[in-house]
């Protein structure tokens, strides 16, 4: 059996530990943890920081990998990229073009320099430099790190002393000591997905982004996104001209996006598996088998012989349970219309689990389908009313 590396263990990486085995592959994990669930997965867990990417590539030297597969995060892309490039592997892009595109600077100084449609920026080094800056801004605006993901290290500020507090937060959490401050837009926020075949869009997947206990936490999408025609040709643009310009590999590209007066601004990207399983989504509203072109891809295999279904629904999405503080966990419930609709439920705290942080941390998924666009769009913002979290 061929053996492959795929970085990290947590819920979002164990469908790709999953499809990979039924491939045919041993599949080792790496990670600090220990105690994910998707080392247990595994045929075999080394444990290693994935986002060391030396010691990523002395591990697979050692171990005899003969192919590697990022996890749901962006440092494990670069690391991916910086391993494939040392080994000769294909499958994955440049180092460089890596780092490119999942550092927020960089990916937006390209975008800068292409005239691609993204936010005004500022990027610093030094704190005392980003505040003054924020002296005499416009205000609102969002300061992000430039190096994290999942809503690590960004806040928006209404006013210089929000700026100040942000700026702190975001120098402290970022690895590269570098952060951005970027033009708040005011939009329909949402996100588009596609898989590139020689450069080529094969497939195209989008949704709608619901940010609702934390303003910069995805907590909920629905599948697709509305109006999303109006907006298609120019994002199916901008993505083949970076296939192109950058020489990308097959795989996934993503975009989240802010649509403000029919002109989608691009506020992140991605060239890799996602959290909360949301490529599941993707399987069940195109048909396309995702996490097996994602691997076959990553290990640098044709993907001639992938085959589509049929999409299972037209409207579908997922939404992950929040609770509203600290503190353990009595129960968790669902109301039955949506238990109902509900075809697949990832447990991340049981019930006795400690919730240390309610803004970022997820009691459950749960993946449901509807039957129209306009019942889900609605029902889904009053989700967090209506599922019952209780701690005690």
């Amino acid at each position: 059996m061929k053996k492959i590396l795929i970085l990290n263990g947590t819920i979002s990486e164990i469908p790709i530990i999953k499809k990979a085995q039924e491939m045919g592959f041993y599949v080792v994990t790496t990670g600090n943890m220990p105690e994910l669930p998707g080392h247990s997965a595994a045929d075999e867990y080394i444990p290693e920081d994935y986002s060391d990417c030396e010691a990523v590539l002395r591990l697979v030297r050692e171990n005899g990998i003969e192919g590697i597969v990022s996890c749901a995060n962006d440092f494990g892309v670069i690391t991916s990229a910086y391993v494939a490039e040392n080994m000769g592997w294909k499958g994955h892009d440049t180092y460089a073009n890596a780092r490119l595109m999942h550092h927020k600077n960089e990916f937006k100084d390209y975008f800068l320099a292409k005239g691609l449609p993204t936010p005004f920026y500022k990027v610093f080094s030094s704190p005392d430099e980003a505040k003054a800056y924020c002296r005499d801004c416009t205000y609102p605006v969002v300061v992000k790190a430039s190096d994290l993901t999942g809503g690590k290290g960004i806040r928006r500020a209404e006013n210089y002393e929000e700026a100040q507090s942000a700026i702190d937060t975001a120098f402290a959490m970022s690895r590269t000591k570098q952060v951005l401050i970027e033009q708040y837009i005011e939009g329909v926020q949402q996100s588009i997905v596609v898989f590139l075949k020689d450069r080529k869009i094969a497939v195209t997947s989008s949704s709608n982004i619901y940010c609702m206990k934390n303003p910069y936490l995805v907590q909920a999408e629905t599948y697709p996104a509305e109006n999303f025609a109006a907006v298609r040709d120019k994002l199916h643009k901008v993505m083949l001209t970076m296939a192109e310009d950058l020489g990308l590999v097959d795989g996934i590209l993503s975009f989240q996006y802010i649509v403000k007066d029919g002109v989608p601004y691009v506020i992140d990207m991605m060239r890799r598996c996602f959290g909360n399983e949301t490529l599941l989504l993707a399987d069940v509203m195109t048909g396309f088998p995702w996490e097996e072109a994602y691997i076959r891809a990553a290990l640098g295999m044709s993907l001639d012989g992938i085959v589509s279904e049929a999409p299972k629904a037209s409207f579908c999405g997922h939404y992950g349970v929040m609770a509203d503080g600290e503190g353990v966990l009595e129960s968790w419930s669902l109301p039955e219309d949506i238990a109902k609709r509900t075809f697949k439920t990832t447990v991340n705290i049981p019930d006795g689990g400690r919730i240390n942080n309610h803004l970022t941390e997820k009691i459950a998924h749960i993946y449901f389908t509807y039957g129209d666009m306009e019942t889900m769009n609605r029902e889904i913002t009053g989700y967090n009313d209506r599922i019952l979290v209780k701690l005690k």
